[in-house]
């Protein structure tokens, strides 16, 4: 967990990696996936039907 990432953490790999070791990015993921579900259901709700 602790080692020399080297290069790889200026693209942004060793912040990911590190999150993985802690568990939020997987509670942020889910987070983030309910969250756009509830906002597509909101915007279901706020779209008037089509009329056949």
């Amino acid at each position: 967990m602790y080692s020399n990432v080297g290069p790889a953490t200026a693209g942004g790999l060793g912040g990911a990696t590190t999150l993985a070791y802690t568990g939020f990015s997987t509670l942020a993921v889910v987070v983030a996936a309910v969250t756009l579900l509830f906002a597509g259901l909101a915007l279901l709700k706020l779209v008037p039907r089509r009329a056949r």
